[in-house]
């Protein structure tokens, strides 16, 4: 019983957003007045109804599973074995991503918990007398993982010098949060911690991600301090998606802990917008006393998207060089005909000297090359993509060159824009860079027609494989074009 609980709680943290963010992103998209945002924003609310009905993961990505407990240490071994083997179930059935890597082999081990622990128990007399115990579960992608980063202070910024204060922390807290542009799918949330060692000051940054929307904070200071970060941030105009748009972030929280005199960190734990985060509390036996599973959505979407996807211009792949250079940055696109995945490990297999398969290469020519790793489950001997959002395409900036040259792809899509390396590559090769939604991954999977075949899985895992996709309308913006035009 208690591993079967604790799945509920992976499923219902993977497939489902919290009320209190789904309310926070249509009241975003109601106020927002850059064409580009309220589209972002429209695929994000379409995404989230998606994943609900179909109970899939809402995110390709599945990030890391951090679990906060609260129990009587006696219960802590069986916890533990129960969240193992809730785990590697959700892995099996597709709720989660095997994510977890060996950082020296390069093997993929599926997914390995971190699971922190506190020796409380309930106060309540009720919950107490059944042993009650608490289990909360934070989800969080590699994308908000890459842009969480600390500081110590004093640092130079843009901004200028970021003292030993609060006025200091607000420099160092802006510069992490404009630094990251797109590539942590805004609209977010950052949660900052003032003080602290490098290892706590971490560890309650996340754990600070399990507090709902305008949660208020009690120090009057702290409070303001909130209130102007996220005043300025969303005056940045980054917006959603990092297209434009009045809101990059949803909320900021902050706390602070003692620090030792010769330290001063500021420590910046961000979330996507695609926060999942879960609560249950478990008898003794394993059995529910409680949880906070998001509610039925209220909200409808109009018929915006089918709009949009109607007036995008048509791309079916393959796709020639002189269309492609017709194409401007700006330009909705929707893409049909069919597509490759490709991430790190197959940009530096090919790069550096690997062979692909004839089949493979032939298709590549004037076709895209999408940046995900996808979920894939296999169903009656074939496979099937029930999550497959884009991942940040910065890191593939030095194997792109290279890539395009020796693959003839033509249509790039990621999330969170890449540098000027790709950018003189798309102007030589005949090429664009489309910005995909990020955590958008069951809206993504909704336009797979069919898995035509998979390589390197094996060798490189899920997540890294080169996965060969037929796709219909696949909503994208070209972000940069063939002559050097490029958005933001």
């Amino acid at each position: 019983m208690f591993a079967q609980n604790i799945l509920e709680l992976i499923r219902a943290a993977a497939t489902n957003l919290p009320t209190d963010v789904v309310e926070a992103l249509f009241a975003a998209k109601n106020r927002e007045t850059n064409p580009r945002g309220k589209l972002t924003l429209g695929i994000i609310l379409q995404n989230i109804a998606l994943a609900k009905k179909l109970n899939r993961p809402l995110c390709q990505d599945t990030g890391s599973l951090t679990f906060f407990v609260k129990a009587d240490p006696q219960s802590w071994t069986k916890i533990v074995k129960a969240i193992d083997a809730a785990t590697r179930k959700a892995t099996k059935i597709g709720l989660l991503r095997p994510n977890s890597v060996d950082s020296v082999s390069g093997k993929n081990l599926g997914n390995i918990p971190k699971v922190e622990f506190e020796s409380k128990i309930s106060p309540n007399p009720s919950l107490r007398k059944r042993g009650a115990i608490e289990i909360s579960l934070l989800l969080k992608g590699g994308g908000s993982e890459n842009v969480s980063a600390q500081v110590a202070l004093p640092l130079e910024t843009k901004s200028g010098l970021a003292a030993r204060d609060l006025a200091g922390v607000k420099k160092a807290a802006l510069a992490i949060l404009e630094s990251s542009v797109g590539k942590g799918c805004p609209p977010g949330i950052a949660s900052i911690v003032i003080g602290g060692d490098r290892a706590e000051a971490f560890k309650i940054a996340k754990k600070n991600l399990l507090q709902k929307i305008g949660t208020p904070n009690s120090n009057p200071q702290l409070a303001k301090l909130e209130a102007e970060i996220l005043r300025s941030i969303n005056s940045s105009k980054i917006g959603p998606g990092g297209l434009g748009g009045q809101t990059t972030l949803l909320d900021c929280r902050i706390a602070s802990l003692p620090r030792h005199p010769a330290c001063f960190f500021v420590t910046l734990a961000y979330s996507c917008w695609a926060t999942r985060r879960g609560k249950i509390i478990l008898g003794s036996k394993g059995q529910i006393l409680r949880n906070n599973y998001s509610k039925k959505l209220t909200h409808h979407l109009g018929g915006e998207l089918t709009s949009a996807t109607e007036k995008a211009k048509k791309i079916q792949l393959p796709i020639s060089e002189k269309a492609v250079r017709e194409l401007r940055a700006g330009d909705l696109v929707a893409i049909s005909g069919r597509i490759f995945t490709a991430r790190d490990q197959v940009h530096e297999f090919v790069t550096k000297g690997g062979s692909l398969t004839p089949e493979i290469s032939r298709g590549l020519k004037g076709s895209s090359v999408f940046h995900a790793g996808p979920i894939a489950i296999l169903k009656n001997k074939k496979w099937k993509i029930v999550a497959a959002g884009p991942t940040t395409s910065a890191r593939l900036d030095i194997f792109t060159p290279k890539f395009l040259e020796k693959t003839g792809a033509r249509v790039l899509i990621g999330k969170g824009g890449m540098g000027t390396a790709t950018q003189k590559a798309l102007q030589k090769f005949g090429a664009v860079y489309c910005h995909a939604i990020g955590g958008a991954a069951a809206f993504y999977a909704d336009a797979i027609r069919e898995v035509r075949g998979v390589d390197f899985l094996d060798e490189f895992g899920m997540p890294e494989a080169l996965w060969e996709l037929e796709v219909e309308n696949m909503l994208a913006i070209v972000g940069i074009d063939a002559r050097g035009g490029v958005i933001r």
